[in-house]
């Protein structure tokens, strides 16, 4: 199709789904047949049939006024497993679960996890419609039951917060001709606190937030090698009934793909975020390995604000059909402000890494591949680290 002179079509021909429904991709176009489609429609239908993440091929041609999509479906069911060393076995994070992808052909996850992290148990359940529709309001409902053990860098004092809610989150129709994409999230959870050590006792209650979030998404999803960026704004004001406390939250996400070849790409995640002081630390940010700087010990630094970037430089050797291995530099930095056991701020610290690691990516998986990382903390203090998981590490 050339570019400003738009095309007649009025059919669709899908080759390659096997568990995906034909309306599944379909519904993915701009306006439903017959009609004028420009160039620029066709290309970004494309990219929202690649960003489902169900193929690893996909390819969208003309014929006629037909239009023709072929593409290669993953097997969608799959396990969720993560490993994280940590400074004791106490500290170490592992994750075990399973999820579904393409739930009844649709696009729709469905997925359970059972987690040991930051001392303790946690358990999380969801089901999420994919949002890349441009006609429908995507729902998403998510229940979840944490136990953690909050503790201080240097302090200690300890208590364990036990937390049990859910989230019920409404994503607007991606309209085409723009990036922006919104959605709104209710969140609700109760708080409780037990076996306090050496500290003041923190109260319970009740909390509920509504959480606005925008997103400039311009991103190409791809197993070896992502394109675009996309931008994301979370507004999270909230309220903790029983302490009549003021619990606000902002952040700020960023996603690059800087492809330097056909298996080459540099990859770089941000994130800024701050919460208000409360004058409880168990409304705080959490930095360490399992999001932030791998090496960075977790639990520990119980934060009012946060900034980190991950950068990886990923080169792809296709070894077989479907098959391929990819080595990883990386070096993660940021920057925090913990809280005291009180709830006061104390000085900023630095933290920076650098590592190598390898991925083995089978692509006929649906967001599944081994990724082993090894890291060397330089600051705020030495450590080594191993981390295993069978997902990238963003």
């Amino acid at each position: 199709m050339a570019d400003g002179e738009p095309a007649w079509l009025d059919t669709m021909q899908i080759e390659g789904l096997i568990h995906t429904k034909h309306d599944t991709v379909s519904r993915l176009l701009s306006r439903p047949f017959p009609g004028e489609f420009t160039r620029s429609e066709i290309e970004e239908f494309e990219r929202r049939v690649r960003n489902l993440s169900l193929f690893d091929y996909v390819r969208v041609t003309r014929d006629g006024s037909m239009l023709r999509v072929d593409v290669q479906e993953k097997i969608t069911l799959a396990p969720i497993l993560n490993f994280t060393s940590g400074t004791s076995v106490k500290d170490l994070n592992a994750t075990v679960g399973l999820v579904e992808y393409n739930l009844f052909g649709a696009g729709t996850q469905l997925g359970g996890q059972f987690n040991y992290s930051q001392r303790g148990p946690n358990v999380d359940v969801w089901l999420s419609q994919h949002p890349f529709a441009p006609d429908r309001w995507a729902k998403e409902i998510k229940g979840s039951y944490n136990v953690n053990s909050i503790r201080f860098a240097d302090s200690a004092s300890t208590w364990n917060r036990q937390r049990m809610g859910g989230e019920l989150e409404f994503k607007g129709p991606y309209r085409y001709g723009s990036p922006l994409r919104y959605e709104v999230v209710v969140r609700v959870y109760r708080e409780m606190i037990e076996d306090v050590n050496g500290a003041r006792r923190q109260p319970d209650g009740y909390y509920v937030g509504v959480i606005p979030e925008l997103t400039w998404d311009k991103y190409h999803w791809h197993d070896l090698v992502p394109t675009g960026y996309r931008f994301a704004l979370e507004l999270r004001p909230g309220f903790f009934f029983g302490a009549n406390q003021q619990r606000h939250e902002a952040k700020l996400r960023y996603l690059h793909g800087i492809p330097l070849g056909p298996t080459t790409v540099v990859m770089l995640n941000g994130v800024a975020e701050a919460v208000n002081a409360s004058g409880n630390p168990n409304h705080s940010l959490l930095i360490g390995s399992i999001a932030g700087v791998r090496g960075l010990s977790d639990n520990l630094y119980r934060n009012r604000a946060q900034a980190y970037m991950n950068l990886e430089l990923r080169h792809a050797v296709q070894v077989a059909p479907r098959w391929a291995i990819q080595g990883v530099l990386f070096s993660d930095f940021g920057a925090f402000q913990s809280f005291t056991e009180e709830g006061g701020p104390r000085d900023w610290l630095g933290a920076v890494n650098a590592g190598a690691g390898i991925r083995i990516v089978p692509t006929f998986l649906a967001n599944t591949l081994l990724r082993v990382d090894v890291a060397h903390l330089f600051s705020p203090s030495p450590n080594s680290l191993v981390q295993i998981g069978i997902t990238q590490y963003f």
